[in-house]
């Protein structure tokens, strides 16, 4: 894996932890989330042929900026308490797209990759939030930052151990003798 893969689930990771403290916290950030990286790549996929490598740079960080700042505004219009628990994370949205337009994420041919990571990303994010949300009024370690590390970890260790004891099928036969 290169780089840049690891700073992406890196900042993904970010978001996914500090915003999750809340079920509408994880769902507001998912749909901010969302917003801005169709409307970047749909605007990327139009400047994209016309602009050279530098300039590619410069437009993704001008237009993720854009985007955000645009996003984080109309929170803070409509949802102010929303926006007081998610302003920081909208600006991660911006640094995760362009971290992903280095990689190569946003190319057209690449549409069921982009699918799967939102709907990742989303269910991740829903998922951790309501259980956060569900533990915190019983064990209040589940709200903070901690909480949501041992969370996600008891999480993956769960997937991995339910995709690991499923039976492999296998569609070769070996002949015998």
């Amino acid at each position: 894996m290169n780089r840049v893969s690891w700073l992406t689930r890196g900042l993904l990771l970010v978001a996914l932890i500090g915003a999750s403290d809340s079920l509408a916290g994880a769902l507001g950030l998912w749909l901010a989330w969302a917003m801005v990286i169709l409307g970047y790549g749909l605007t990327m996929s139009l400047l994209r042929p016309r602009l050279t490598t530098d300039q590619r740079l410069l437009a993704s960080l001008v237009l993720v900026a854009t985007l955000s700042t645009c996003t984080s505004f109309a929170v803070q219009a409509w949802a102010l308490e929303l926006y007081r628990s998610l302003n920081i994370y909208i600006g991660w949205i911006a640094l995760s797209c362009v971290a992903l337009e280095q990689q190569g994420f946003f190319v057209e041919s690449r549409w069921p990759a982009q699918l799967r990571l939102a709907g990742l990303f989303g269910l991740s994010m829903l998922s951790l939030g309501a259980l956060r949300e569900l533990l915190g009024n019983g064990l209040p370690l589940a709200l903070l930052a901690p909480g949501g590390f041992i969370l996600l970890g008891l999480l993956l260790a769960a997937w991995q151990a339910w995709t690991a004891a499923r039976p492999h099928s296998t569609t070769e036969e070996t002949p015998r003798p």
